[in-house]
């Protein structure tokens, strides 16, 4: 969908030129509203962090679940994961507790007969290490971090009639061939079927989640040289238009403590 494409586009943008200028203890909070801004932007209902249920309704399990951000449109769902780390990447308790408890929520979803699809997003403001993309990949988690063009990016890319211009036919097939199922809904990844949901064994072995890692490394790298050539400054001047419709803002401040921090104003 359109506007999913467009949300993890502006998460990318926001992590990679905007969320680093942010500092003190203040910045994890920030970044959860910078994403909760891009999130109400384009959806049409929407929740922030803090809520512990989404859109009203409990988990499958009745623990109760802390989400940073819950957005609809179109009949779509999506469930936000917001991370910033000074330097290190989201860890692997992060990504399974993201996990389990979207699809405890899930469940729930799935049980009162809501529809979809729903979709799992981690933007993280720090690169993520290669077992935690795979991870991603394997279980249908969208992952935006600064240093790789995000998966629903490099699959517009690969649509647009002009691909061929940016990439090997070869690097366009295989994208579109495993991009694709990493990026599904979790709809495609636990199938509902009668009672169960069914999980498919068969996806993403280790051969296929390898090969995953290296098409978004060398897609993203290659892009972005291009770009660097051929439109010097094109995301960067992305991200400021990004950052002025938004109605964002960084400044400096100094706490109680006098430790320094940035503030974001509407």
């Amino acid at each position: 969908m359109k506007w999913l494409e467009s949300f993890v586009e502006d998460t990318y943008l926001l992590a990679r030129f905007h969320v680093p200028q942010l500092e003190g203890w203040l910045r994890g909070r920030i970044w959860e509203k910078w994403a909760a801004r891009s999130l109400g932007d384009h959806t049409w209902i929407h929740q922030a962090a803090g809520q512990l249920r989404l859109f009203g309704h409990g988990s499958a399990s009745g623990l109760r679940h802390e989400i940073d951000g819950a957005g609809a449109r179109d009949g779509g769902v999506i469930l936000v994961e917001t991370k910033s780390y000074s330097s290190s990447s989201p860890s692997k308790s992060d990504i399974c507790v993201f996990d389990r408890k979207t699809f405890d929520l899930y469940v729930d979803r799935c049980r009162r007969k809501e529809k979809g699809p729903h979709w799992r997003i981690l933007v993280s403001s720090t690169a993520l290490d290669e077992s935690i993309r795979a991870y991603c990949y394997l279980y249908g988690i969208i992952a935006v971090y600064p240093s790789h063009i995000p998966l629903p990016m490099l699959l517009a890319l690969a649509a647009k009639p002009c691909a061929g211009e940016f990439f090997s036919d070869t690097l366009l097939s295989e994208i579109v061939r495993l991009g694709e199922p990493a990026v599904a809904s979790m709809e495609k990844r636990y199938v509902p079927e009668s009672h169960f949901l069914k999980f498919d064994l068969r996806g993403f072995d280790g051969r296929a989640l390898k090969d995953l890692l290296w098409l978004q490394s060398t897609m993203s790298e290659e892009f972005l040289d291009l770009l660097d050539r051929e439109r010097p400054g094109y995301y960067e001047v992305r991200a400021e238009l990004l950052v002025e419709k938004l109605g964002l803002s960084v400044s400096a401040a100094t706490s109680t403590t006098g430790e320094p921090i940035a503030i974001v104003r509407p």
